[in-house]
């Protein structure tokens, strides 16, 4: 999979690898011509550099700190791909597809002194048949609103164990509302290669699928500020997704009909001809975006529990991905969390630690019962479960302002979250790391997990609080003098 992954997809190490390009809105100014990747530094157009770099990637899968830009259709298509390989080589132990099915129940057998099973309720979407299924564990990757969960929240507690005793509530999702949830999407589709026209007379820049592009508009009020983000495409011939990200009160979505969104974006971005002699959108392409109405960022969710098991331990539950934990694209760890899930889960029912991969320190007389079932559930919710708290937390504060959101609270707020960023980054620069940079730059670094990303940072935040509160207490001291204290805290006691 990961060599598939390498051809299909545009590689990037962290928030760099990829040129960047903004488009100012005005036709009339120059783009800049010294096009920097996302890191801050000039792309290198070396060739042999770059084969290496995926050569090297290949050869190891420790090529931390290196991420891949491919479509999520590509993406589905590629394990779809990789799923037919596994059949064709295997056998037993074969997958197999079953579509236009959803869950609506899920209960474990009760046979005395056998093994249990999972019987799962399965109904036909078209005729509402209902079908069971058997398992000895099932597995819950079926997103945000996951069926899964909901019936493990809507259980008895007398039905299924868990680590510590289940209880139903830890699978009701505790929520948490960042800067970015709720904001709303939609797509606009442009064709491959377009063409940017540049100013001052200079011919047009010929757009490239590798690249990324911000194309800004002249509006820039709390409710008509636009902007068009392209990410990277393998595919220079295929067409190029432009997302619209807004506040739900913007201007875009009281716009119902293709040739009066056509006329918006004419006035909102004048460096383009987007009149129908232009032909660079359609206007079936226009009625439909003007219809879609796109979704929405989730809340910062997440599941506190992830496993459970029937009495007898022989069957039992997990959840990964979305139906354990959502949060809106900020961090880019969407994807990567719930695969990091699967490895997870996959390293506890092997019996290894899910952090390290490592076998767990257990004598040998017990190294059979920590092989059970019901053992390896128990240490994927024990072991796993704070892991995925860290990541909602890095969710809720990594970068939640990245959309430009524009109203006057949100330009506010971002000046404060970029101020803190850079004096983060400054601090640990001059302390040669002593202290940590913010979390959004430590989750780039693939050595740590969400947990110790989010504890280094709370070092710092811990740092800087002291250094407040000391600098208060001097301040009080040389404004009011022990006087004043003692008075203050003799009134209070």
């Amino acid at each position: 999979m990961q060599q598939k992954l390498i051809e299909r997809s545009v590689p990037s190490a962290g928030f760099g690898g990829v040129q960047l390009t903004i488009v100012p809105a005005d036709p009339a100014v120059e783009i800049p011509q010294k096009k920097k990747n996302m890191e801050g530094t000039e792309k290198k157009k070396k060739n042999d550099k770059k084969k290496n770099e995926m050569k090297g990637a290949m050869q190891s899968e420790k090529a931390v700190g290196v991420g891949y830009w491919l479509p999520r259709h590509e993406m589905v298509k590629l394990m779809a791909e990789c799923i037919d390989e596994h059949n064709a080589q295997h056998e037993s132990c074969k997958i197999t597809f079953v579509m236009g099915q959803e869950c609506v129940d899920i209960l474990p057998t009760k046979k005395v002194g056998q093994s249990n099973s999972v019987c799962v309720t399965a109904r036909n979407v078209e005729d509402g048949s209902l079908k069971t299924h058997h398992a000895t564990l099932v597995v819950g990757a079926d997103g945000m609103n996951s069926k899964v969960r909901q019936c493990l929240a809507t259980s008895s507690s007398t039905i299924w164990n868990s680590h510590k005793g289940f209880s139903p509530n830890k699978f009701e999702p505790k929520q948490w509302t960042s800067p970015a949830s709720h904001l709303r999407i939609k797509v606009l589709q442009l064709p491959p290669q377009f063409e940017i026209p540049d100013g001052d007379g200079k011919p047009p820049i010929k757009t490239k699928g590798e690249n990324i592009y911000a194309l800004r508009s002249i509006n820039t009020g709390p409710r008509n500020y636009l902007s068009l983000g392209l990410l990277p495409m393998k595919d220079n011939t295929a067409v190029r997704p432009t997302n619209i990200v807004t506040r739900p009160d913007h201007e875009v979505w009281t716009i119902h009909d293709g040739p009066s969104m056509r006329q918006y974006f004419q006035k909102a971005f004048p460096r383009f001809n987007f009149e129908k002699d232009g032909k660079l959108i359609s206007e079936e392409e226009w009625d439909r975006f003007a219809k879609a109405q796109g979704t929405r960022f989730p809340h910062c969710q997440y599941s506190e529990g992830v496993a459970v098991w029937d009495d007898s331990g022989t069957c039992g539950v997990a959840l990964v991905g979305d139906a354990v934990h959502a949060f809106p694209p900020d961090i880019g760890q969407g994807v990567n969390a719930g695969l990091m899930d699967v490895v997870c889960l996959d390293r506890a029912l092997k019996g290894l630690d899910t952090v390290t991969g490592k076998e767990t320190t257990v004598e040998s007389t017990e190294r059979k019962s920590a092989l059970s079932l019901q053992t390896n559930l128990e240490r994927y919710q024990k072991q796993h479960a704070p892991e995925i708290a860290a990541l909602i937390r890095l969710a809720r504060f990594g970068a939640p302002y990245q959309y430009n959101q524009p109203h006057r609270a949100d330009r506010l707020l971002k000046k404060m979250w970029t101020a803190n960023v850079a004096l983060r980054l400054i601090l640990s620069k001059l302390t040669f790391g002593l202290i940590q940079p913010s979390c959004i730059l430590l989750s780039q670094k693939g050595e740590l997990t969400f947990r110790q990303v989010m504890r280094r940072a709370d070092l710092t935040t811990a740092f800087f609080k002291a250094v407040l509160a000391g600098g208060l207490g001097l301040w009080v001291k040389r404004r009011f003098g022990f006087g004043f204290l003692k008075t203050l805290f003799g009134v209070m006691l």
